[in-house]
């Protein structure tokens, strides 16, 4: 159902509505007036029916029982039924042959007119001459015509109001007609965004509704234009990281490895020339080669530790936290010295996002340190499993003069980290004074 059919429809309830009110306050008032005006012609009858009585009781030739009645009738211009009643019984009436219903009204709703206070009304009168009472006067209305003169009255505002309903109808298909048609074109623009269009604009439309639909479907094509422009250098920045891993994997190799392996390579041409001629090799010749061996695997397990998934799968986050910092301390040769400060309950952190998220936080932190702090005496990790979040803080001391690493946060690795906090609804920030530099991440319990 479209919004001016529906308009349409629920107008003409309300505009039934407002008629079956305004038909029943007619209707009672018409009740209420017709009271007061028989009460009034009553009055006035009560004296006519005096006088008359009395002049026929001091006429010889009338009969007192018997007032004239149709001449006091006459007087008003509304049909009336008069019923004298004498003092020794005797009755007379007046106009009260008339039809109880009108044939132009029908008989439910004369009932329904009857109900709502319209039904007969009846006004009784006791006439006295020389203050002695006489008889008695009823008065009632023409019932037929008072019920046709009230369905007069609704069938009228019945017709007003078809018209006014008719009329406000007629406005709402044009004015809502007009002011309705930027709907389909908002609609259009929204299929547009989600096709992937990021240059949409929509004009200011009225009226002023659909101008504020249309400033906000603007702004969200600015923020999905925003957002794609920052996967897309996000997208740069990984393949950039990629290739930077590449290299640094590279050169860790050549630097490492290369240099392990040709100084065993010299070792071992060494004791070949010594045996070849006839020397006899002691446990002292033999050293450096088990000690070249022990360097490289030393080195080829940092680096596969490195590069490996966190152990969380088989151990908790403290555990595997824990073998991260010793794995760093032997690396660094104890320069800086690695301390990790848990608080109590780490032990009960489940193996989720937040806790692979928090291992890669410490272990980036301590890769910028041996990096970008070789001057830094002692390195702190410290988290902590709070009530509705999970902290973690890596901070370092900073020797004199030492410019910050990544203060501003705007070093590949910290910029990662933020992505990968906020992914999880966390926060990532960097605090730097003259004595320490320290990152921070929060991560809130049951961030999805």
């Amino acid at each position: 159902m479209n919004l001016k059919l529906y308009l349409l429809i629920r107008m003409a309830l309300l505009g039934l509505l407002c008629w079956l009110a305004v038909s029943f306050y007619v209707v009672v008032q018409s009740g209420r007036h017709a009271t007061r005006e028989m009460a009034e012609v009553a009055d006035q009858l009560k004296s006519m029916l005096e006088l008359d009585v009395g002049r026929r009781l001091v006429s010889v030739d009338s009969d007192a029982r018997y007032p004239d009645l149709s001449w006091a009738a006459s007087r008003f211009p509304d049909p009336l039924c008069l019923q004298y009643r004498a003092g020794d019984g005797s009755t007379s009436r007046q106009g009260c042959s008339q039809v109880a219903d009108s044939a132009a009204v029908p008989a439910w709703l004369a009932r329904v007119f009857a109900a709502l206070g319209a039904g007969p009304v009846t006004e009784r009168r006791d006439i006295a001459v020389f203050n002695r009472p006489v008889g008695a006067l009823e008065v009632q209305p023409d019932q037929a015509r008072l019920v046709e003169r009230q369905w007069h009255s609704v069938r009228d505002l019945l017709g007003l109001t078809a018209v006014t309903l008719l009329a406000l109808g007629g406005l709402i298909f044009l004015v809502i007609g007009r002011a309705l048609r930027p709907a389909a074109r908002i609609v259009a623009a929204v299929e547009q965004l989600g096709e992937g269009a990021e240059d949409l604009r929509l004009p200011a439309y009225r009226p002023r509704e659909f101008g504020l639909i249309a400033g906000g479907i603007n702004r969200l094509a600015e923020r999905l234009a925003q957002a794609s422009a920052a996967r897309a250098d996000l997208t740069a920045r990984l393949i950039h990281l990629q290739e930077s891993e590449r290299r640094e994997l590279a050169h860790e190799l050549h630097e490492e490895f290369g240099q392990c392996v040709a100084a065993l390579g010299a070792v071992s041409a060494s004791l070949r020339q010594s045996v070849s001629a006839g020397e006899a090799l002691s446990e002292a010749d033999v050293a450096p080669l088990e000690a070249g061996v022990e360097h490289v695997l030393l080195s080829l397990r940092g680096l596969l530790l490195r590069l490996s998934r966190p152990p969380l799968e088989q151990q908790g986050l403290l555990s595997a936290l824990s073998d991260l910092v010793t794995a760093w301390q032997i690396r660094l040769h104890g320069a800086p010295r690695v301390v990790l400060d848990a608080g109590p309950g780490m032990e009960e952190v489940p193996n989720d996002e937040r806790a692979l998220c928090a291992y890669r936080v410490v272990q980036e932190c301590l890769s910028n340190i041996a990096r970008h702090a070789p001057g830094s005496r002692m390195a702190c990790v410290y988290v902590r499993q709070e009530p509705r979040r999970l902290y973690v803080r890596v901070s370092n001391d900073r020797a004199a003069g030492e410019p910050g690493h990544g203060a501003s946060g705007t070093g590949m690795g910290l910029k990662l980290l933020r992505e990968r906090v906020g992914s999880l609804h966390g926060t990532l920030s960097v605090e730097v004074s003259a004595a320490e530099f320290a990152v921070q991440a929060i991560l809130p319990v049951g961030a999805r």
